[in-house]
């Protein structure tokens, strides 16, 4: 599938995700989560119709609209920004994997498999996020396969994990003179990578309508909690990153600046500004150390530890 994720504020109601959605935002995938470039649909089949690579190799090379292009390790590194460094581990022990797991209230047995619905609703969520937005899975979203589980626990504890390799090796298994029932695989990450290394491709109108992963959350949510989530009116769906809102006024805000004088209207400014400077002084302090570890807690299990396990038997 492989959409966008919208990292904002979960909806009223919700609020015990909201540890999960900051840990997202300042993790080592947030960049890969949330960029949401327009899918030109000619680009994608194009690429993978015409890819080919060989066993060993680290490039697929391709034809795009007549153009000669090629994806390489290294522009996936550029492009989607994980920041990882050659000797991180590639995957974790079953035992390791395991012992997180149970942390995280996981009711099955040692993985791979890692069946998501056998998991706390919380961790449930955060592993829907990775099945939807990064890895390359076509369906099959109910389960963790392979290194998926591995991916899954690096980012829960915060753990060195090589994401360009795990996401790389699966688009080099897509390429058809590899294996010949190729899709049209990780459509999003492809987009990204030829908008960048090739700028002058011809712009093609066909898009994919792909909606971005604040529909699925709500969804995955009210289905959880078995409450209604009522959407957004049509011509409303654009994000709120898009949006420019410095210009919009009310009515009654407008009335109130006429009635304002100059002397009130700067002590006004003043009293903003020493309240933003105090908000800015206290989000650096809050966020500064969560580059790499993500700091999530479920309501009703306790902050996930690499040296102490909790397991919740009230599930």
């Amino acid at each position: 599938m492989n959409i966008a994720c919208y990292l904002s504020d979960p909806p009223k109601g919700f609020e015990m995700y909201k540890s999960m959605i900051v840990g997202l935002n300042t993790c080592r995938l947030a960049h890969s989560l949330r960029e949401n470039p327009v899918i030109r649909e000619d680009w994608i089949k194009d690429f993978w119709d015409n890819a080919t690579t060989k066993k060993g190799d680290k490039v697929m090379k391709s034809k795009v609209q007549g153009t000669e292009v090629s994806i390489s390790e290294q522009d996936v590194h550029e492009v989607l920004v994980f920041d990882e460094a050659a000797d991180e581990p590639k995957e974790y022990s079953k035992g390791k994997v395991m012992e997180v797991l149970v942390k995280m209230s996981y009711e099955g047995a040692s993985p791979p498999p890692t069946i998501k619905k056998l998991l706390h609703p919380y961790w449930r969520f955060l592993a829907h996020i990775y099945l939807v937005c990064i890895s390359g899975n076509k369906s099959g979203l109910d389960k963790l396969t392979l290194k998926q589980p591995s991916v899954v626990v690096s980012v829960v504890e915060g753990w060195k994990y090589n994401y360009l390799n795990s996401v790389f090796d699966d688009m080099l298994v897509n390429v058809k003179t590899l294996n010949v029932k190729y899709w049209y695989k990780f459509p999003r990450f492809v987009q990204m990578i030829l908008e960048k290394k090739y700028p002058k491709l011809p712009i093609t109108v066909k898009t994919y309508d792909v909606k971005m992963m604040n529909h699925l959350i709500n969804a995955m949510v009210a289905e959880e909690h078995d409450v209604e989530i009522i959407e957004a009116p049509v011509g409303v769906q654009e994000s709120m990153e898009n949006m420019d809102l410095t210009s919009i006024e009310s009515e009654e805000d407008i009335a109130d600046d006429r009635m304002v004088d100059d002397e009130e209207g700067d002590e006004s400014v003043d009293e903003s500004e020493t309240e933003t400077e105090t908000l800015d002084e206290g989000l650096t302090e809050e966020t500064e150390d969560v580059n790499e570890t993500v700091h999530m807690s479920p309501p009703h299990v306790e902050h996930v530890s690499t040296t102490e396990t909790v397991v919740d038997h009230s599930q």
